[in-house]
């Protein structure tokens, strides 16, 4: 409780009833200090994330702006196969408006922890490393790896191997994304690679001869080539990446920080629920995602994190 003027007001009359006012006064404020404190046991009086969302009837996420996983529409709003889940799933925990905030991509684990958003919307992989600092729903997709090259692949890219193999070759890779660490564990240098702020600016680079192949999954890619439309660029096949001899699974969710394990949980639960249902693929067949839905069956964080 802050002192106002009601606290220190000046009392006429004699000394000895100024002394009693101030006194009354000081016992009053602490016990209204003491209610008050009792208020902010819940975490600041307001509440949990998911309390105070489902009393205002509103959320925000965090997204990229990578397609199809989470982008802008011509109106600005977030859209997506990420955003488009995660509205279905608000909207039954009766969370029906939803802002976003768009973000790079490695700004998004800092983004969500300094409280700039609540979820991480982006269909972002879910991998040890990521879940030392956050929480992660169970995936709602899998999908393989992939590269766009010159048409023709003239420098044979297949793999991240292929990349270390040959020191002429140069990647652009979005900043933050698991495809920067797969480079670096195939033995690709530092010199072979440029990070970009989006997949968009490493597309570019792409189409402008700055760099021979650009790294992603690869609905990301051919998101990315169609964006583009350019004829002399073409995606390679998909392809899983493989780490001290086993498949690295490249697996996508949502994110949450570590205080809110309600939100996690609520989140979660309806997501088990949309999956078993086969509820997601509706939502999000006109984003291109088809077999990468079903390859998420079965698949949970608790795994991934520890793989």
């Amino acid at each position: 409780m802050s002192n106002d003027q009601s606290v220190f007001r000046r009392f006429a009359g004699r000394p000895l009833m100024i002394g009693l006012s101030f006194v009354l006064i000081a016992v009053l404020s602490l016990g209204l200090i003491a209610c008050g404190d009792d208020d902010d046991d819940d975490g600041g009086g307001g509440g949990s994330t998911l309390e105070k969302a489902q009393e205002d009837g509103v959320i925000t996420i965090g997204f990229a702006n990578e397609a199809p996983y989470g982008f802008a529409d011509s109106s600005g709003e977030a859209t997506g196969e990420a955003p488009t889940v995660a509205k279905a799933i608000l909207a039954e925990l009766g969370i029906n408006e939803v802002v976003s905030v768009v973000v790079p991509f490695g700004n998004l684990i800092p983004g969500l922890e300094a409280g700039r958003f609540d979820i991480i919307a982006a269909g972002m992989f879910i991998n040890p490393g990521r879940c030392e600092q956050i929480l992660f729903s169970d995936p709602d997709y899998c999908v393989p790896q992939a590269f766009g090259v010159e048409a023709g692949n003239p420098m044979g890219i297949m793999t991240f191997d292929d990349i270390a193999a040959n020191p002429d070759i140069k990647v652009g890779i979005p900043t933050g994304g698991v495809e920067d660490q797969y480079a670096r564990d195939a033995g690709a240098t530092d010199d072979q690679i440029t990070n970009f702020d989006t997949l968009q600016d490493a597309g570019d680079a792409l189409a402008a001869g700055r760099v021979d192949a650009i790294a992603a999954t690869s609905l990301a890619i051919q998101a990315e080539l169609e964006r583009l439309g350019d004829d002399g660029l073409e995606a390679t096949p998909g392809f899983d990446v493989v780490i001290d001899g086993k498949p690295a699974s490249g697996c996508g969710g949502f994110g949450f920080r570590k205080s809110d394990d309600d939100l996690h949980k609520a989140f979660n639960d309806k997501l088990i629920a949309l999956k078993d249902s086969d509820g997601i693929r509706p939502l999000v067949e006109e984003f291109g995602f088809d077999d990468e839905v079903d390859a998420a069956k079965g698949r949970t964080a608790e795994e991934l994190c520890t793989e």
